[in-house]
């Protein structure tokens, strides 16, 4: 078996795929390998996302997490996502009052249950009073975190409206601030619990 350079360029310009085999001659011989089927895309479903008591539709696939669909198909873009590795809680979101992190939630998952995004909070209109207080305490800094530990909190407080300050620090075990407001963010969430208990005002 003879084969020529301008064999082996025939042989590989049809395909980026090469088998190699050798003859009894020792001469080393290509040949192009069949084309690789290209993959079947995702199936798509449609479903209805209820999103601080709106429902919303959206298309996802079986991969589509839940920040997706929340930021990027719905535009609702308060909720962040930072490190993309369910670490640092900047994406969390309230699925039936429970935080999750939305980076690492599949959509799928959230089908049939109450999502509750930072804006539902409050807007700049009307600003629920952890969002004045924070505000008052300089709880934020470059504000990245912040819709993330601020839904967190407000499940908190949804089911205990009297935090210590361990619980607190418990529930936001989850929440990395670089700028390292915790002090502040801590103060944030008990000094809200009293207004909200109707025990001091604004």
């Amino acid at each position: 078996m003879r084969y020529s350079r301008r064999d082996f360029l025939k042989a590989t310009a049809g395909s980026g795929l090469i088998a190699l085999t050798t003859g009894s001659d020792g001469v080393v011989a290509a040949f192009a390998a069949p084309p690789v089927p290209i993959p079947t895309p995702m199936t798509k479903e449609t479903a209805t996302f209820n999103i601080n008591g709106r429902n919303y539709q959206a298309e996802y696939e079986a991969r589509t997490t839940l920040w997706e669909v929340i930021a990027v198909k719905l535009g609702l873009t308060g909720t962040n996502r930072s490190c993309n590795r369910a670490s640092c809680g900047a994406c969390s979101v309230l699925l039936d009052g429970t935080p999750f992190y939305s980076c690492h939630t599949l959509a799928m998952e959230a089908v049939g249950k109450k999502i509750f995004t930072v804006e539902g909070l409050g807007d700049e209109k009307n600003l629920h009073p952890m969002q004045k207080i924070g505000y008052l305490y300089m709880a934020a800094d470059c504000g990245f975190c912040t819709p993330g530990w601020e839904v967190t909190a407000k499940g908190l407080l949804d089911k205990n409206l009297n935090p210590s300050v361990d619980e607190v620090k418990s529930a936001l075990a989850g929440h990395i601030c670089r700028c390292a407001a915790y002090s502040a963010i801590i103060r944030t969430v008990i000094d809200t619990g009293k207004v909200l208990r109707g025990e001091a005002e604004l």
